[in-house]
């Protein structure tokens, strides 16, 4: 199951013609710019991604709106995204090697961080929570930069190795700390928001690990081609299934075409698969939205 909480419900309503109701669940979800941009003091966010352009996109977008407001940031990351990042980073017309200089911002390698505080196939946090709490400590510069942001793919690493259970007690811990430091988190996972097996339990996990999850560089193409799936799918969302949409508790922190989709996973499981690939096919890659910008 989902974490069950009670987010704002709003109906939108259009192209009646259709005998469709553009129905969508509003879960007070900002558009990812602004996400990444305000995270507030101890946020925890998450992008899925595919495409690497988006993943430098976002990455940098989040770095360069802390360093603009005075904060320092910390990127975990292994070489070869590294080198998207830092080029990412340098459109923004950023001198790395100067921010380094002055402590403005940390880059540790994510393969070689790994293993300090893995035991056994699994992250120790008696281990890892000091070694966070140093790196932190370090970032502030004895207090010259009061707050910090990180962005990591340790928890990606362990993912794509398959070891889903570490990556999810180290989200957890990673959750600990943003509450704990007061700091932001953000994490990246290379993962289909397609793929209808990480709706058995993977997705169930990033929810609950995380305030916010970005699925998509864009909101307004991945919830038309939600509705229009559905639409397509299901017939018309009225009777007892407009009933269950409107009292549906669903997921907080997700776009209002993610949560449709969770809506549909929950309240009639026998249409999900159906919607999901019908979704895919209406769908446009994040690579190919970023061209339409």
């Amino acid at each position: 199951m989902y974490p069950k909480v009670s987010p704002k419900v709003t109906l939108l309503v259009s192209s009646l013609e259709w005998g469709l109701c553009d129905m969508f669940l509003s879960m007070n979800s900002l558009e990812w710019k602004d996400l990444l941009s305000n995270p507030g003091p101890d946020g925890h966010i998450v992008q899925l991604y595919q495409e690497p352009d988006f993943y430098g996109e976002a990455i940098s977008h989040f770095a360069v709106e802390g360093l603009i407001r005075g904060e320092s940031i910390i990127l975990v990351a292994t070489d070869s995204n590294w080198a998207n990042i830092s080029k990412h980073l340098e459109r923004h017309g950023l001198d790395i090697p100067q921010l380094f200089e002055r402590g403005q911002l940390t880059l540790l390698n994510a393969n070689d961080t790994l293993p300090k505080f893995m035991a056994n196939g699994a992250p120790d946090g008696s281990i890892f929570k000091p070694l966070a709490s140093q790196t932190i400590k370090k970032a502030r510069c004895d207090g010259k930069y009061s707050r910090v942001r990180w962005w990591g793919e340790m928890v990606n690493v362990l993912y794509v190795d398959g070891n889903g259970n570490a990556s999810h007690k180290l989200e957890q811990f990673f959750d600990e700390v943003a509450h704990e430091e007061s700091i932001a988190i953000f994490c990246s996972f290379l993962m289909d928001r397609y793929d209808p097996r990480i709706y058995d339990e993977v997705f169930a996990n990033v929810c609950s690990t995380h305030s916010n999850v970005i699925p998509t560089r864009d909101y307004l193409g991945h919830r038309n081609a939600i509705n229009a799936a559905v639409e397509e799918v299901m017939g018309p969302i009225e009777g007892p299934l407009l009933q269950s949409l409107v009292s549906w508790s669903g997921v907080s922190g997700v776009p209002s075409s993610q949560a449709m989709l969770l809506w549909v996973k929950d309240t009639a499981p026998q249409y999900f698969h159906d919607v999901l690939a019908r979704a895919k096919s209406y769908d446009v890659p994040d690579g190919k939205a970023a061209n339409n910008e």
